[in-house]
């Protein structure tokens, strides 16, 4: 699945996503988008917290979680509720991993398109490397190494 695919094929997946996202909507009280992280996903002031940046976040559907709904030909905007709040959701078609319901009678798992990220914006977001912390003394002093990895 490493080959490219043309805006055609493109096209046509986000269209498959909706027609999917569109029947799961009509046939199912509460269904799960797992969605994976994407320049464009917009999930209001919460944002993917810790592990989400890695893994996507899953998001509920249903008649009491979602207050207003709008799908586009690019994205889907849902305004969800995260616990007491309701938060403005922008979710790009291409971010969209999988697709199940409650009690996973229906589960699909889709093709989600990765964004390619320029070199130069790549360098700037890396962090800076931190030594190591290291203490080491006399008597019952320990040497405390911060580091995940033993040096042996």
């Amino acid at each position: 699945m490493s080959q490219n695919l043309t805006q055609e094929e493109i096209t046509t997946l986000r269209e498959f996503k909706r027609d999917l996202f569109n029947l799961y909507w009509e046939r199912f009280g509460v269904f799960y988008i797992h969605v994976m992280p994407h320049p464009k996903l917009e999930i209001g002031k919460r944002g993917l917290l810790n592990a989400e940046k890695e893994s996507g976040i899953v998001l509920v559907f249903g008649d009491k979680a979602v207050k207003v709904l709008d799908s586009k030909p690019d994205y889907l905007f849902a305004e969800l509720q995260f616990g007491s709040a309701w938060e403005p959701t922008v979710i790009p078609w291409d971010a969209v991993f999988r697709i199940y319901d409650k009690f996973q009678n229906s589960a699909t798992q889709l093709r989600f398109l990765q964004v390619e990220v320029a070199p130069g914006a790549e360098e700037t977001n890396t962090k800076p490397k931190v030594a190591k912390p290291e203490i080491t003394g006399d008597g019952n002093v320990i040497r405390v190494d911060f580091g995940g990895k033993r040096n042996e």
